[in-house]
């Protein structure tokens, strides 16, 4: 079925789109999907392999696999929406020993606002060994107060175990999807996790979607200095207020710090013209370079991830040749989702283009090219704007606001005043460089994820995306949940083949490639990050019957 050839090590996130609640199903394979396959080949890039024993060569397929692929303690976390379409986050952290078995782990449960936490996780996991199923399930065998069953999750991981996607599996019937990766020892202690810190914040205050970027430093007390944020609204006639600093932007961690297995708290206090007020968290250290957390209060529904930030930076750290972006959020007239990704080019202090794509509930905007008007940065905190001309009539937004982590690389927002704000989100991420081929990068095999931003869209989606053995087309494996008329609906071992490259812009590095659905062709468009590393959205022509919501599928980890 696949041909597997070599991983990249350093495969990250990806983004994703899938047919909207309602419409036609866009990709139609296997049993009659509701929600086609996102396949929203963002996929691309994912790097699977499955937890460990992937086969090479000849008849391609996914070999044998051995539960020891997956071994260690492993922080982790999703968001979506539970079976009654209401806002969910999870957080925690579980040992895998090798040998199928689940052990010292912790999970904090927020259900709309109910939250529940467990501190002695126990379950055991298995990898399907011929591809034919789910390619990994985990089943924990104790319960999670406030929730009736036990959770349960499918999963997927690169080849060397350290990261994986996520999503729920269980009789809770949660459509809710994420990341897992490895802990590093090292990390678990405020001392080692001092330093500089971007975030960014996503999820509902209340069921209003929000999204925040910010920065702070951290000492090994659990004292922040140098706090900024920015935060958005969708749809509120305010829309965006920041930056928020001084007395009116605190992040407190609790001084024990965080515990064996990595847990701590912490609370984030912003007092700015959209809110006030205290929000509490449970944090998961991974490594120096990132940890993520899940609200733990009755105020919202909010996680939260957190990359390390390079300093000093300098004022010439904005200037990018490309750094391609993914963003998700929820449209403020129709209330369903919408998703661009495209490629950020800044080459002076007043000067830049935006390449993008949109997909707004399914209108489409295909292929623009912007002007960037203005830009700002400041190297002290990272933090800079952009005011791109008529980017909101282009599915994006005429004012945008980013924290860097790095030359190219952070989190960026839309940063709208008023009504008109989207609340869209997501990573930014520097460009290998061009000239961009499938021969260099579109060669390997990735793990797959991709999960709705609006209830009307919920879908949560893992799986394994490569080439065809013997082909040059393309093939997605994948696991997905979805509501149907009938309830929540799982389907598993749900293959699509026949995908086909239709181009790629070697200078941009935006490329198309064709689903075949039926007498039916989806078209998804994707931009290279590098090797392996895109994000997608699904851009189908509205004719076409094909087209659903939006959604991103990432690559990952960060």
């Amino acid at each position: 079925m696949f041909t597997v050839p070599s991983f990249p090590n350093n495969t990250r996130e990806v983004i994703k789109h899938g047919p909207k609640l309602g419409a036609t199903p866009r990709v139609m394979v296997g049993k009659n999907m509701r929600r086609a396959i996102p396949v929203s080949l963002s996929l691309l890039t994912l790097a699977w392999m499955a937890g460990c024993g992937i086969v090479s060569g000849g008849g391609g397929g996914i070999g044998s696999t051995q539960p020891n692929a997956f071994s260690g303690q492993y922080a982790f976390f999703l968001a979506g929406f539970d079976s009654n379409g209401l806002p969910i986050a999870i957080a925690g952290s579980m040992k895998a020993d090798g040998l199928g078995n689940i052990s010292g782990g912790e999970v904090d449960v927020n259900d709309n606002g109910t939250v529940s936490s467990n501190s002695s996780l126990t379950g055991t996991y298995l990898f399907d060994a011929t591809g034919n199923n789910t390619l990994g399930t985990i089943m924990l065998t104790n319960l999670v107060t406030n929730v009736a069953q036990p959770l349960g999750f499918a999963f997927s991981l690169q080849a060397s175990g350290g990261f994986g996607s996520i999503m729920s599996l269980d009789a809770n019937n949660f459509i809710a999807e994420g990341t897992m990766e490895l802990q590093s020892a090292s990390a678990l202690s405020l001392s080692a996790m001092a330093g500089d810190w971007v975030v960014t914040i996503n999820g509902r205050i209340s069921s209003i979607p929000t999204s925040a970027l910010g920065r702070f430093t951290l000492a090994s007390s659990g004292a922040t200095s140098n706090v900024a944020f920015d935060r958005s609204v969708a749809g509120s006639t305010a829309g965006t207020a920041g930056p928020t600093t001084g007395a009116s932007a605190t992040v407190t961690f609790a001084g024990a710090g965080p515990d064996a297995i990595g847990r701590g708290t912490f609370t984030l206090a912003l007092n700015d013209a959209l809110a006030n007020g205290t929000q509490n968290f449970a944090y998961y250290a991974i490594t120096a370079k990132r940890f993520i957390a899940v609200e733990t209060d009755a105020n919202g529904t909010l996680i939260a991830d957190f990359a390390s930030q390079s300093t000093p930076l300098m004022a010439s750290t904005v200037v990018t040749t490309g750094s391609v972006f993914g963003l998700a959020g929820v449209d403020n007239v129709a209330g369903g989702e919408i998703t661009a990704v495209g490629q950020l080019q800044i080459t002076g202090a007043n000067t830049g283009t935006l390449h993008l794509d949109s997909n707004d509930n399914g209108a489409i905007v295909s292929g623009a090219t912007l002007p960037i008007q203005t830009v700002t940065f400041d190297p002290t905190i990272g933090r800079g704007t952009l005011a791109a001309q008529s980017g909101y009539a282009n599915g994006l937004a005429d004012s945008m606001v980013f924290y860097l982590t790095a030359p190219g690389m952070g989190f960026i927002m839309d940063a709208t005043a008023g009504s008109t704000n989207r609340a869209m989100a997501g990573p930014l991420m520097a460009q290998a460089g061009a000239p961009y081929s499938a021969f260099t990068d579109l060669s390997g095999l990735g793990i797959v994820r991709s999960r709705g931003s609006s209830v009307n869209d919920a879908l949560a989606l893992v799986g394994l995306f490569g080439l065809q053995s013997g082909s040059s087309k393309y093939e997605l494996l994948f696991d997905q949940r979805f509501p149907g008329s009938t309830g929540i609906q799982t389907q598993t071992d749900s293959p699509a083949t026949g995908i086909s490259l239709l181009g790629l812009d070697p200078s941009v590095g935006r490329g198309t490639v064709s689903v075949p659905s039926g007498s039916n062709v989806a078209t998804e468009v994707f931009y290279v990050i590098g090797p392996n590393q895109f994000y997608f959205i699904d851009i189908s022509p509205l004719s076409s019957g094909l087209i659903g919501a939006s959604s991103l599928f990432f690559v990952s980890p960060q």
